[in-house]
């Protein structure tokens, strides 16, 4: 039976597994300060998971039956929820997040993971003669559609500038510090007995997978050793790649390893030398801050990527990470040869970092903002200067 002082929060996000911020972050948060927590997702069955519960529905390959037949469902099953605070999480979904509102008293969270115009510009799906269509598209819709809702939290300081209301909380999305502890990190692997020697974990698009294969091809020249770890759930893009590195003559650089758990990760990551992330120079780089950046640290593995604004912030002076120009393989491949021939630099730079989350960028003072927005929400829905007390 439900507590019925306890205000219900019903979180929509359509993943397939429990997600690293929905799930893992703000419904545990959540959960722990005392809400009533609902997950709806595109799970293959209803279940519950550390006393959450987690509605699923059936996922389809069909982009256009996900968009109006599957969220028609979330929509209906998210009204039965009578949820005190709806928190939605996908760009699609906006159209029956502005229905939840208007057919509820409930209170709204737009959860911004991306800067979502900015993407459409480097959606392979999308032909490009279209792409700057769904530029402004999605640009307009956001935008007209912001009002609606009590509140937004953008992932990015970077996003948070492209939206004006009166609660746009900033709530970046650091790693929970339980994903570094437990038996996971218990067992340090020395340097010289580490698998890979390079290592990347999360979504890998083609342009990813092209960059990695320039770099290892420029280190193969150079004579230095690189294997390289990743790990990735977009199966398409492992096909391609499986050909192409055959092409190339880098089967033997590359290993493609299971998908696995959020909070599982940890266990590869034990395994590997630096952590990189070869992000290009698109728009939509320039303003999202890579998770993966933070998790690297974390482990205490020294970092090799991109020179761009959103990570900068973070490690510019610490000692932690090698940012390098774009697409500039030469310089890549210059960071990571210096990594691997001074191990005692790369093991004091990956410690550099380990501090800096364990102590600074992790998800406690994230989770301090977002319970204080719920309470305001549910006191007298406007937030003020909150953000400044809790940065």
């Amino acid at each position: 039976m439900k507590d019925v002082h306890k205000k219900r929060v019903c979180i929509i996000h359509k993943g397939e597994t429990c997600d690293p911020r929905s799930f893992y972050k703000q419904a545990k948060s959540l959960k722990k300060a005392g809400y009533d927590i609902t997950v709806v997702g595109l799970f293959k069955e209803d279940f519950i998971k550390d006393d959450i519960n987690l509605v699923g529905f059936e996922s389809s390959h069909n982009r256009i039956k996900r968009i109006f037949v599957t969220n028609y469902r979330i929509f209906r099953r998210a009204l039965k929820n009578k949820a005190d605070i709806y928190h939605f999480h996908d760009l699609d979904y906006i159209p029956w997040a502005i229905l939840l509102k208007l057919f509820t008293r409930s209170k709204v969270i737009y959860d911004i993971h991306e800067a979502y115009p900015e993407y459409m510009l480097i959606k392979t799906y999308i032909p490009k003669l279209l792409r700057k269509i769904f530029y402004y598209i999605v640009y307009l819709a956001e935008h007209a559609s912001i009002p609606f809702f009590d509140a937004i939290i953008p992932n990015d300081n970077y996003v948070a500038t492209d939206f004006n209301h009166k609660n746009n909380v900033t709530i970046f999305n650091f790693p929970t510090l339980d994903f570094f502890a437990g038996d996971k990190m218990m067992a340090e692997i020395p340097w010289e007995s580490r698998t890979f020697d390079l290592f990347y974990h999360g979504s890998l698009p083609r342009y990813h997978i092209e960059t990695m294969m320039r770099i290892a091809e420029r280190l193969n020249a150079e004579l230095t050793r690189n294997l390289w770890g990743l790990v990735t759930s977009d199966t398409d893009t492992v096909d391609w790649a499986g050909g192409e590195l055959k092409n190339r003559g880098l089967e033997a650089n590359f290993r493609f390893l299971p998908y696995i758990d959020y909070l599982s990760v940890p266990t590869y990551l034990k395994d590997a030398r630096i952590g990189i992330i070869p992000l290009p120079p698109y728009q939509k780089f320039m303003k999202n801050i890579p998770l993966k950046m933070f998790e690297f640290m974390g482990c205490g593995l020294p970092v090799v990527l991109s020179d761009l604004p959103p990570s900068r912030q973070f490690i510019q002076g610490r000692k932690c990470a090698f940012a390098v120009k774009p697409d500039n393989i030469a310089e890549y491949a210059g960071a990571i040869m210096y990594l691997l021939n001074n191990p005692e630099k790369a093991i004091e730079m990956g410690e550099n970092g380990r501090s800096l989350v364990l102590e600074r960028y992790n998800w406690d003072s994230e989770e301090r903002k977002l319970i204080q927005l719920y309470r305001i929400l549910t006191k007298n829905g406007v937030v003020g200067g909150m953000e400044k007390k809790c940065a």
